[in-house]
């Protein structure tokens, strides 16, 4: 028998199996995957400080209060016989008792202040100083004195300081290392708040204590805390009456305003 050969047939074939894997698709490549960008945080806002208030009772003593003198000339000070303390209140106010200061006022100027401390302030910033002060007083309006009347010429005055009160010697005179104005006049950091008399007239030569409440009111002042937070109370009285003021503190309260 005779083989017969198809060449043709199986080259044919051959074609179409090369035509076929010619003609797949190519696989799709991987895609890169893009990272996603961080999103940048949302700051936190930084929180407004708020007012920081203090309240002092001089019932059971200076809590923490310190007292001084000033505004007069070197080697006055036996004369001007300055006496500050805690005792009793006089009659008729009621019982209980306050810190006092007293003092001759020979030079026509002296200034007697309480100071204390305040922390836990904003760093270098500015604030306002509101202060309500309550004391008792034994002089009347519209009575006599060399200088000034013992109650209208003397002026109660409060604020705050940016650095610790202490005394200096300034044009030869013993003064406070804050600016108090002088008398009537005010400062930036310390103001004028009121005086020393007494609501209704009396007796000039033996009038009886009674109570007086004054406050910074509109004329707040303002102060700049220090570089750790810190600013110092100051209360008191500066006087054009040249005679005798015992002036008994009974309260201060104070609130102090990022301004």
């Amino acid at each position: 028998m005779t083989r017969i050969r198809f060449p043709s047939l199986a080259l044919a074939a051959g074609l179409l199996l090369s035509a076929c894997e010619t003609d797949a698709p190519a696989p799709t490549p991987t895609p890169t995957p893009v990272p996603t960008p961080t999103p940048t945080p949302t700051p936190t806002p930084t929180p407004t400080p708020g007012p920081v208030t203090l309240s002092s009772s001089f019932a059971a003593g200076f809590d923490g209060w310190q007292a001084n003198y000033a505004d007069y000339v070197p080697g006055e000070e036996a004369s001007i016989d300055f006496l500050s303390g805690h005792e009793q209140l006089p009659q008729p106010l009621d019982a209980g008792a306050g810190v006092f200061l007293a003092s001759h006022n020979r030079a026509d100027d002296v200034f007697m202040y309480l100071w204390r401390p305040v922390t836990g302030l904003v760093p270098n910033r500015r604030y306002r100083i509101d202060l309500t002060v309550a004391f008792a007083t034994n002089a009347p309006p519209g009575c006599r004195g060399t200088g000034g009347p013992p109650g209208e010429g003397v002026y109660l005055k409060a604020g705050a300081s940016p650095r610790e009160p202490a005394n200096v010697i300034e044009n030869a005179r013993v003064m406070p290392n804050f600016d108090k104005g002088d008398q009537s006049e005010g400062a930036t950091e310390v103001v004028v708040i009121g005086d020393f008399a007494q609501a209704l007239p009396g007796d000039c030569r033996a009038a009886p204590y009674e109570r007086k409440t004054l406050s910074t009111g509109a004329q707040a002042p303002y102060a700049t805390s220090d570089s750790v937070g810190r600013l110092w109370l100051v209360v008191g009285t500066d006087s054009g009456y040249e005679g005798i003021t015992r002036i008994y503190f009974l309260a201060v309260a104070a609130t102090l305003t990022p301004a």
